[in-house]
This record gives structure tokens, sequence and C-alpha cells, in this order.
């Protein structure tokens, strides 16, 4: 093989190698950003079931004043 045939098969190689490192790269940060998004609907789902507890509390303590009570 001369040299400029190995030159260019290295190049080749390198040129893979990068391009399969971005693709792995590229399927990490969708893993990751997939990740949070899962998170996000538990957070939701936590605040949602706070804020209807405290609705609750602000209705029962409206109609206790409203009954003078």
């Amino acid at each position: 093989m001369s040299p400029e045939q190995r030159r260019n098969s290295s190049d080749s190689s390198d040129a893979y190698a990068r391009a399969v490192r971005r693709e792995e790269q590229q399927q990490e940060r969708e893993q990751q950003q997939q990740r949070r998004q899962d998170d996000k609907p538990q957070n939701k789902a936590e605040l949602t079931e706070i804020d209807e507890a405290s609705d609750l509390f602000r209705q029962h303590s409206h109609q206790q004043s409203m009954e003078g009570g």
C-alpha cells in the first residue's frame, strides 16, 4: 500500500470514528433529556397534590368564616 493510500485509509477511519462518537453523544443527550422529561410529571403531580390540599383548606376556611365559625 502506498503512503497516500495509507493516509486516506487513516483519514477515513478517523472520520468514521468521529461520526460514531457524535452519534453516541447525541444519543446520550437525548436519553438525558428524556430522563428530565420523565421527572417533570412526577414533580407536577406532587405540586398538584399540594395545591389541591391547600385549595381544600382555603375552601374549608372560607366556609367556616361564612358560617360565622
